[in-house]
């Protein structure tokens, strides 16, 4: 692999190409893409890539000056990526998702910073959420809490709002594409982007945290999505640290050790309740035996309802009365649970280990004449 130092360089003058996956996006794909072509640095080439869809996604991206690259299986966002990258010839590549919204100085904000030639890529979260209701609102908070305290350099990439060096991204690989011995068929996807920003960090390159440069997302409004989508992120990090272990010693965008105790918590909690529930018959007997388990029981469960405390009351700086941070701790715990199951599944999906993989067959065209 190139050392990134080799292949650095100012962004004075460089092109710019938009990359966004899009799968079963049609609700949000447009309002995404117009707001691409209202930058007002405008993009050198925008590319949407349709993952497979079973929608209109497709029709709807026909209709826009964007160039469409059309995959013939869903095979997940990274892969995807890196399929829109082939067809691309910019000096920097910009990333973003098919449910968001970019604000107008978006590129030109991120052009900006490519003026420093030591930084390879450039991240940010979000700006706010593009959908109404307390849970959207809840997922912004949280996410922008975790993130306030982030040092001005990374070793990650949030690919909702991300743009890398095509030099940087070529030498690193691109996004990881690989499978589970066990099932060569379909891709591991979910944090293609904490891999990438290991990848290119361990190459020698920076990653410059952007906290002021935010896009608008659409997150889950539903409980039970949201829950599934939480699950789901706990496997994939925990499956990329068994494909990377190197990455427990990086900066990411999320607290290891927070996360690793809320786990803890959460566990003991779980194994509190088989507890528990064991010793219920006994209760009535006076069993000293079982009155020690619990009153261990118990203080597991005390440790697991006070995890959350900490990181809902922070939410108190964003003006959110007490029936919100109630709401929230409600939440929380149950995300808790969510993660323990993912981890839980994370491990069983690892055994037999990984292997790596090779680009998909696409089909692109053109923009259309307007």
């Amino acid at each position: 692999m190139d050392t990134v130092d080799s292949i650095t360089n100012t962004a004075a003058g460089q092109t710019i190409s938009v990359i966004v996956p899009a799968y079963n996006s049609e609700a949000t794909i447009g309002a995404c893409i117009e707001s691409l072509l209202a930058q007002s640095r405008v993009p050198d080439e925008i590319v949407i890539v349709d993952d497979g869809s079973h929608d209109d996604t497709a029709r709807v991206i026909s209709n826009y000056p964007v160039r469409l690259v059309r995959l013939a299986r869903n095979s997940g966002p990274g892969v995807a990526r890196n399929e829109g990258v082939e067809v691309t010839t910019g000096d920097i590549l910009a990333f973003t998702d098919s449910d968001c919204i970019t604000p107008p100085d978006w590129l030109a904000r991120i052009e900006r910073e490519f003026r420093d030639n030591g930084i390879v890529a450039v991240t940010g979260g979000y700006a706010g959420a593009s959908s109404e209701g307390f849970l959207p609102l809840l997922q912004y908070l949280t996410l922008r809490e975790r993130q306030i305290s982030l040092p001005e350099e990374i070793a990650s990439a949030i690919t909702s709002n991300f743009a890398c060096r095509r030099s940087a991204f070529k030498a690193a690989g691109g996004f990881p594409l690989y499978y589970r011995r066990n099932n060569p068929q379909q891709p591991i996807w979910g944090n293609e982007d904490e891999e990438l920003g290991f990848r290119l960090t361990r190459a020698g390159g920076r990653i410059r945290w952007m906290p002021d440069v935010g896009v608008f997302h659409r997150f889950r409004p539903g409980l039970w999505d949201y829950l599934c989508q939480q699950k789901f992120y706990a496997e994939r990090i925990v499956m990329s640290h068994f494909r990377f272990p190197d990455m427990r010693n990086t900066q990411t965008n999320y607290s290891r050790r927070s996360g690793t105790l809320s786990l803890l918590a959460t566990a003991g909690a779980s194994a509190g309740m088989v507890g528990y529930a064991a010793c219920l018959p006994d209760l009535y007997q006076d069993n000293i035996d079982c009155s020690t388990i619990l009153f261990f029981t118990t203080t597991l469960q005390l440790l697991w309802l006070l995890s959350p405390i900490r990181a809902v009351t922070a939410l108190r700086r964003y003006s959110q009365g007490w029936g919100f941070l109630l709401r929230a701790y409600g939440v929380a715990l149950l995300v808790s649970f969510a993660w323990l199951l993912g981890v839980i599944s994370s491990i069983v999906r690892s055994i037999g280990g990984f292997t790596d993989g090779n680009s998909i067959n696409r089909q692109t065209s053109s923009p259309p004449d307007k």
